[in-house]
């Protein structure tokens, strides 16, 4: 009986450790496969997410990226595979690019300030300034899908990032579920994920149902950015029992029968429940395995987003992260910093003469000379296209940033071999070195850039130092700039007119109108004073058109006073003349034939280059718009040019005429002038006149108009209307 017992007891444990182990066995395989939709989960979530990053990085070092270049980066990043629906940008939080646009076309021009949907998570977008993930949700354009909203964020000169808009990531849940293995006929579990926006096991089940948790499911956790989804597992029908039951309880009763037995089925067991430990081990080894090429993964991720892709360098992310640990750090110095910002001259001319591979290949050159330049502990990144930024630290940094760039400007003065083409480049440095027990280095990035800005305009190819005084001077453009775009909204530009003489009758022949601007401060000021900052800014094409609508309406209100008006003058830029659809706004404008000239400078009308340019000027003299060139002489003008443009008239620039009545070589050269002028029926006017005696000469030497103080000031249309002669 004590045998029986002792069998009896024995039988019923080792029933019992069979099912446990049995359980364990099947928990773990759940477990094993439960892992890897987890890692495939989590990697194709990061991979899109990665993308999206990309295309934020995109638009914060390039905020006018337009939607070709748009449609042209997606598509790259697309190419390499992903569960991507699309991706939208959103500047000022309205929809202007989507890639693909086939089949998403209702999400274009969607305000998201306006979709209440959607408008809770974009804003905490941008007040977090962090990507927000949201969904599963309904889609606008149809199907489900997660969107993630990245905040994009433009550096500035001065002050701190500004928020330029959204983009939008749409990853499509069904593709998801599919690259991830959900959807594999194959696929042997019962699974349910929840956790909606990123809750957890607070959110809402949107994967499978609710019978899983019921039925003491394994549980995985997905970490999403900005929370995570809930995995809950059992095999496909249930937790299954044991194979071998009843088998084995047979073998138990065999035990209590045959209790001369029990060494051998001890034996048994113990073997079964060896294998059964090594399988666990392996499963174990496996899953480990796993999370260490997870993590290489994840390792080269964070690599990707912290280093330029084409040059191997720190990116714009890596520097601003380095400028960060360095204002914050509390210890005691290592010594001053020195920033140098650098920018290739001519990158632009490169491309466009021999392509982007080549000027890929000159990033590349010059990553490789910065490398070979710089101290392995300085910091050498690119910041974007052809920019460059490097933080050294030394004792001594100005004498150590200007050793630097001095020699990598001069290995830019030797030809550089780029593959097929050699070609000669340039390289234009500012500097900016901090304080004695001041550290502040993002603001130092700000100052070599405004340091950056003075190279460039001194000629290129130089490297300048940041100074109190340069600083004081860009912030006095930057105040000009802002008093521009003020005064064109307020209306403050204005037109004057200086009358125009035949040289023999002294008749007003023609009248030129000339910008003026009505400060509120400073009175009637001159162009001198505000063209440059105006050109800097790209709005002479706007003074230019608020010139030429001031003088037709000015001349059409003469004309109904009865006033006789002669031909009117314009100055017009090259941004002007570069508008696809300045003929079409030009003859909205009913503008009748030799009533109007648009004055050019020789540097625009010698432009072969720009065929725009060239059709605009030929479809202005279809208008019976005249042409005339303007200060004729101070350029690089050719007589081919001339015979091409065929101008109506030339202007003899005032530093031509200034010295006629002392200077003959003068006289010589304005009356070769006035011979090309007549060999191809060419007017000649001379500005500058400022003598009667002046007046004279030019006449005499075959002038036709003249134009200048002696004979006119530039004065008020209401002015000017009081002198004016009536018609007859």
């Amino acid at each position: 009986m004590i045998a029986l017992i002792a069998a009896g007891m024995l039988g019923l444990l080792a029933d019992y450790q069979n099912h446990q182990l049995f359980e364990q066995h099947t928990r773990a395989t759940v477990a094993d496969r439960l892992s890897v939709i987890r890692a495939r989960l989590e990697g194709n979530i990061n991979r899109d997410i990665q993308i999206g990053r990309a295309v934020v990085a995109a638009f914060a070092t390039r905020p006018e990226l337009d939607r070709t270049e748009f449609n042209t980066l997606v598509e790259h990043l697309l190419a390499a595979g992903s569960d991507l629906r699309l991706i939208a940008a959103a500047p000022d939080m309205v929809i202007t690019m989507v890639h693909p646009l086939v089949g998403n076309e209702q999400a274009m021009g969607l305000d998201y300030t306006k979709t209440p949907a959607q408008r809770e998570a974009v804003e905490r977008a941008r007040a977090t300034g962090h990507l927000v993930l949201a969904g599963p949700l309904e889609l606008v354009q149809g199907g489900v899908g997660i969107i993630g909203r990245y905040p994009v964020m433009v550096d500035r000169p001065a002050g701190p990032p500004v928020f330029w808009g959204i983009v939008s990531a749409v990853i499509d849940l069904e593709r998801l579920y599919r690259n991830s293995g959900l959807t594999d006929p194959s696929f042997d579990l019962d699974l349910t994920i929840r956790g909606r926006d990123g809750k957890g096991a607070a959110g809402e089940i949107f994967f499978g149902s609710e019978e899983v948790l019921e039925h003491d499911p394994l549980i995985a956790t997905v970490s999403i950015p900005g929370g995570a989804w809930q995995l809950a597992a059992t095999p496909k029908g249930g937790w299954p029992a044991p194979p071998n039951t009843i088998s084995f309880r047979l073998m138990i009763a065999l035990i209590g029968t045959f209790v001369v037995l029990p060494i051998l089925i001890t034996g048994h067991l113990y073997a079964e429940r060896r294998r059964n430990l090594d399988e666990l081990s392996e499963a174990k080894r496996l899953a480990e395995a796993r999370n260490i090429q997870l993590e290489e993964a994840n390792r080269l991720v964070r690599h990707t987003s912290l280093h330029d892709e084409l040059t191997g360098l720190p990116n714009r992310r890596h520097l601003m992260d380095r400028l960060g640990h360095l204002s914050s750090d509390t210890g005691e110095p290592l010594g001053r910093i020195a920033i140098l910002h650098m920018d290739i001259d001519r990158f632009k001319q490169v491309n466009d003469a021999y392509g982007h591979a080549t000027g890929d290949h000159l990033l590349q050159h010059t990553a490789d000379l910065m490398r070979a330049v710089f101290r392995p502990d300085d910091l050498v990144a690119r910041i974007g296209g052809d920019e460059f930024v490097a933080v050294c630290i030394s004792d001594e940094p100005e004498e150590l940033a200007s050793a630097l760039a001095e020699e990598l400007i001069a290995s830019f003065r030797h030809p550089i071999d780029l593959g097929e083409v050699r070609c000669r480049s340039g390289l234009s440095i500012g500097i900016a070195c901090s304080e004695p027990r001041k550290y502040q280095p993002r603001k130092l990035l700000i100052d070599a850039d405004i340091a950056l800005y003075r190279a460039k305009k001194l000629g290129r190819n130089r490297f300048e130092f940041f100074t109190r005084a340069l600083e004081a001077e860009v912030v006095s453009a930057k105040r000009l700039a802002d008093e521009i775009l003020t005064g064109i909204e307020e209306g403050q530009f204005t037109a004057h007119y200086q009358q125009q003489f035949d040289a023999s009758t002294r008749d007003v022949v023609g009248l030129e109108a000339l910008i003026r601007w009505n400060h509120p401060t400073a009175g009637l000021i001159g162009p001198s004073r505000f063209l440059e900052a105006a050109d800097e800014i790209n709005v002479l094409p706007v003074l230019d058109h608020i010139v030429l609508e001031m003088a037709l309406a000015q001349r059409f209100r003469w004309l109904s006073t009865g006033l006789r008006v002669p031909r009117v003058a314009v100055n017009v830029s090259m941004g002007r003349l570069r508008d696809e659809r300045l003929i079409e706004k030009l003859a909205a404008m009913a503008i009748e034939p030799g009533m109007l000239a648009f004055e050019l400078t020789e540097a625009i009308y010698l432009d072969d280059s720009d065929d725009i340019v060239a059709e605009n000027i030929n479809r202005l003299k279809q208008l019976g718009i005249e042409i005339e060139i303007d200060d004729f002489g101070t350029g690089y003008a050719s007589i081919v040019s001339l015979m091409r443009l065929q101008p109506k008239r030339l202007k003899i620039a005032s530093q031509l005429t200034a010295e006629v009545a002392t200077s003959g070589s003068q006289r010589q050269l304005i009356r070769s002038i006035v011979e090309i002028g007549r060999t191809q029926g060419i007017g000649i006017v001379a500005e500058g006149v400022e003598t009667i005696e002046q007046a004279d000469i030019l006449r005499d030497l075959g002038c036709q108009t003249l134009q200048g103080y002696a004979l006119g000031r530039p004065m008020s249309a209401d002015q000017l209307a009081g002198i004016m002669p009536s018609q007859v």
